[in-house]
């Protein structure tokens, strides 16, 4: 694609895949973004519950269309949760990857046959990010929680003695680079007046959780703050969400002084993003 169709400093109303596809090659400095996690989340109007395998399809579809606008030296965020915990009552219960038909269980008084655990998520998204392009960085652990606060798992399920459960109190935001690590617009000098950021280099982000009744998954608006202050150095620099739910991304890009380019397929929230990015001013 030649020319670019899609204006910058936009956000858009329409399906990612869509959206990007009338993108440019090489057009795209940053990708910050949390996908649905295909564990039944009640959005407005898209339907969190899909077999594993049509959602690895899609993701894999998306992956193509970041890899593809992203620059030489650009850079991909993704948030998402480490593992997703097997759902009984999930329409594709049966598609996690370690489900065990022979396994014989109860739950209450309501008996079933097959039972899975885990769906390794964060670990096969690494996996296709690295199939795409191997100049991944360092895996971030985004722990829910304030610095020198211990995390509080808000789910209560412990199992029981003889097979516990292990409560989630952290994300993982999984990083990848274009062709190459180091990324344009630097000046490429070291130490730490040149990288004043010295809590973002850390492996570990202590950051509260976000909740909001506008969206059932928003992140806070810190986790794209720092990654757009990490990757990106100037007004020119482009930032992307192709799943951007109530704006949080670009309004980080905003006020970081960057361009950015959005796209939500739910209208509610889509309206939610333009009102808080008409909130918001920027000089861009």
């Amino acid at each position: 694609m030649s020319e670019q169709s899609l204006k910058t400093n936009c956000i858009y109303n329409i399906d990612c895949l869509e959206g990007m596809k009338q993108l440019p090659d090489k057009s795209i400095d940053l990708v910050v973004t949390s996908p649905p996690y295909n564990c039944k989340t009640k959005y407005t109007s898209y339907v969190d519950e899909i077999p594993w395998s049509e959602y690895y399809a899609f993701i894999g579809k998306v992956l193509d269309e970041i890899y593809r606008t992203l620059k030489v030296g650009g850079a991909v965020a993704i948030v998402i949760p480490p593992v997703i915990k097997w759902q009984y009552q999930h329409k594709y219960a049966d598609t996690w990857r370690d489900f065990d038909r022979s396994y014989k269980s109860h739950r209450g008084s309501d008996k079933f046959v097959g039972k899975g655990r885990i769906e390794p998520i964060s670990h096969t998204i690494y996996s296709m990010m690295r199939e795409r392009d191997s100049h991944m960085r360092e895996t971030i652990l985004w722990v829910k929680a304030a610095e020198n606060r211990p995390p509080i798992s808000s789910n209560s399920c412990m199992g029981c003695d003889s097979d516990p459960y292990i409560r989630s109190v952290y994300e993982v935001i999984l990083i990848g680079s274009k062709g190459r690590w180091f990324h344009s617009g630097a000046t490429g000098r070291r130490g730490k007046d040149a990288m004043p950021f010295m809590d973002y280099t850390k492996d570990v982000w202590m950051i509260p959780a976000l909740s909001s009744s506008s969206h059932p998954a928003p992140f806070p608006e810190e986790i794209p703050n720092r990654l757009i202050r990490l990757f990106t150095h100037t007004p020119d620099s482009v930032v992307l969400d192709p799943f951007l739910g109530i704006g949080t991304t670009i309004v980080a890009a905003i006020k970081n002084n960057r361009r950015f380019i959005g796209f939500e397929i739910d209208k509610e929230y889509f309206s939610i993003a333009q009102g808080k990015i008409g909130l918001a001013s920027w000089d861009v």
